[in-house]
């Protein structure tokens, strides 16, 4: 367990064991389907105290070969609407993430409104845009929508060739997540925290348009096997050597444990009071969740996330370690 306050956030992880499952009431839950089989996983943890009075399942609209599994779809609704009478579905193609986190959070707004207190979410990012749900723990919070957000994440098995896990179709862009945008000060030196992964020569040629005064970066270490740390290190090679990248400049945390990253993102090599500081949440979810946090309580950060031009349809089974990320706005509590 790992656990961490910053400004008005308190963050706590827990590695859960299906034997005792989770344990909480949520106003609304939100699941996730995907291609992956272990968007499934959530359900091997339920209980008795598992309990939700509303449920959303999110996911990509299935064209041309992608989108969620209708096996999994089917699944997860059955599963939602034996623990729930208020089940909502929201579906958007790939391209379309900007309008899907604005439809979300319309509907948590909604639900805000109607129940007349700030509310406790449970959210299932395993098979989760970055994107959506960094978009949606800013907007809660900056709105006080919620006053906890319990995240959970499914690790994962990897293919050991990592050209099998090239995940993303042609050029990468980047844009800044709303609600996590740094404020307009007057400081010109630009710092890069890169979040580490295993598309490493992807973010070597884009980070190069930008030529940042200085790099620093998260590595997943160690990693959901001792391949993936092995494979996130080499990915990085070519851009240390390029930028001449030191050894202090570079930070660890284990990619499943989000808070902890959290932490490690506090290490005064990764961060500089003359700097405008950018994240790049290219690496695994769990660091990504992190960067939004810790951008969500400085004003100087501003969290990025890359759009590819699209996805190849790959299988992520369950490793059987999953985790639970409790956020709690303090100020609510």
């Amino acid at each position: 367990m790992t656990e961490i306050s910053e400004n008005v956030l308190k963050g706590e992880s827990t590695k859960l064991s299906k034997h005792n499952g989770i344990i909480k009431d949520y106003d609304l839950f939100i699941f996730s389907c995907g291609w992956e089989s272990r968007c499934l996983e959530i359900m091997n943890y339920d209980s008795l105290s598992f309990i939700f009075d509303n449920a959303m399942i999110i996911s990509f609209m299935y064209k041309d070969g992608m989108g969620y599994e209708e096996e999994y779809m089917k699944k997860l609704i059955l599963f939602a609407e034996e623990k729930s009478t208020n089940v909502e579905r929201i579906e958007y193609y790939p391209n379309r993430l900007e309008i899907m986190a604005e439809e979300i959070c319309q509907s948590l707004f909604r639900l805000y409104l109607e129940l007349k207190r700030p509310l406790i979410i449970g959210y299932d990012i395993t098979c989760s845009p970055r994107y959506i749900f960094l978009y949606l723990m800013a907007f809660c919070f900056k709105y006080n929508i919620c006053k906890e957000i319990s995240f959970f994440y499914s690790e994962g098995i990897y293919d050991t060739n990592p050209e099998k896990y090239i995940h993303t179709k042609g050029n990468w862009s980047i844009l800044e997540i709303p609600g996590l945008e740094a404020k307009e000060f007057e400081i010109n030196k630009k710092l890069f925290v890169i979040s580490a992964g295993w598309e490493g020569s992807r973010y070597r040629s884009l980070i190069s348009r930008y030529e940042p005064d200085k790099i620093g970066i998260l590595l997943p270490d160690p990693g959901f096997s001792e391949e993936y740390t092995l494979q996130s290190t080499r990915e990085c090679k070519p851009l240390i050597n390029d930028y001449n990248i030191q050894s202090n400049s570079i930070v660890k945390a284990p990619a499943g444990d989000a808070i902890y990253a959290w932490d490690m993102l506090r290490s005064p090599v990764l961060n500089g009071k003359y700097y405008h500081i950018a994240y790049l949440t290219f690496g695994p979810k769990p660091h990504a969740l992190a960067m939004g946090l810790r951008g969500f309580v400085n004003d100087n950060i501003s969290v990025l996330y890359r759009i590819p031009d699209g996805y190849y349809k790959i299988e992520v089974k369950p490793n059987g370690n999953f985790w639970e990320y409790d956020i709690k706005n303090i100020l609510s509590i």
